[in-house]
Parts: C-alpha cells; sequence; structure tokens
C-alpha cells in the first residue's frame, strides 16, 4: 500500500498539469478576446464571458493557473516524502477548495446560466478526483507513518 502512496503524487503532478494547461488556454482567450473551442460541446464563450467567469475582476481561468500551479507545486513537494502527512493534507486542502469552488460553479453554470463549459466540466472533473485520491490517500495512510520520529537525544 505504501508503494502505491508513494507514486500517487506523480498522478497529481499530471492532472495538475492538465487542469494547467486548460486553465492557460482559457485565460489566454480571455486576455486575448478569441473565441473559446469549445468543439460544439457546450457554450464555452457565452459562460466564460458571463458575470460570474471573474471575481473582483480577475478571471476565474487566471485563479484556476494558480490553483492548479499551487497542486502542481504541493505535488511535487508530496512526492519528496510520500508518507509525509503534513504534505499530503496540504494537497488536499487545495484539491478541497478547488473542487468546491468548480462545484459552486458547475452549479451556475447548470442553474443560472444554462449553459456548459466543456472545458470547465473537465476542469471540474480532474478537481474532484484529486480529492477523491487525496482523500483515500490520507485515509490508507500506514499509522506508522503518521507517528513521530524516535527522540534520538540522550
Amino acid at each position: 500500500m505504501s508503494r502505491l502512496l508513494t507514486k500517487l503524487p506523480y498522478l497529481f503532478v499530471l492532472l495538475g498539469c492538465i487542469g494547467l494547461g486548460i486553465s492557460v488556454y482559457l485565460a489566454a482567450t480571455h486576455y486575448g478576446k478569441k473565441p473559446i473551442a469549445c468543439g460544439g460541446l457546450g457554450e464555452c464563450d457565452y459562460v466564460n464571458s458571463s458575470e460570474y467567469a471573474s471575481v473582483g475582476g480577475v478571471p476565474v481561468s487566471l485563479l484556476g493557473v494558480g490553483l492548479y500551479a499551487s497542486l502542481v507545486a504541493s505535488a511535487l513537494l508530496w512526492s519528496r516524502r510520500p508518507l509525509d502527512e503534513k504534505r499530503m493534507v496540504l494537497y488536499w486542502g487545495l484539491a478541497l477548495s478547488g473542487a468546491g469552488y468548480a462545484a459552486y460553479l458547475t452549479y451556475v453554470e447548470l442553474a443560472v446560466l444554462h449553459a456548459i463549459c466543456v472545458w470547465c466540466v473537465v476542469s471540474a472533473v480532474l478537481l474532484a478526483l484529486s480529492l477523491a485520491l487525496a482523500t483515500a490517500a490520507l485515509f490508507l495512510l500506514p499509522a506508522s507513518a503518521t507517528s513521530a520520529p524516535p527522540d534520538r537525544r540522550r
């Protein structure tokens, strides 16, 4: 089981890089005032130009860049000591905040805007998956890994 926990941060780096790519793309289309390639699967431009697409004048896509960069950085930090509970909790907290906000934005898309952005849905799925896997990792952490190291002073 601990072997799985040592590999998990690398999966989180991959998921974070995918999310980072999506967020950078959406931020670039926002600032470049370019249409979003949605593949006919939603109304991405409508969703991303709505009043809910920014917080205090900052595009949500730019907030996503910051979140995903933080997730990648914390996953890389976690990979250095994969059984360190504090590093796991740092990643988990970021994933929780991102998934929570993504859930809110998905609600807005469905209940308020009545439109879906496929990129936003993929991002929400990435965050939900990251949160679920990080939660499972915390529960699977061996009890011996969370105990304090022995005191070596004599």
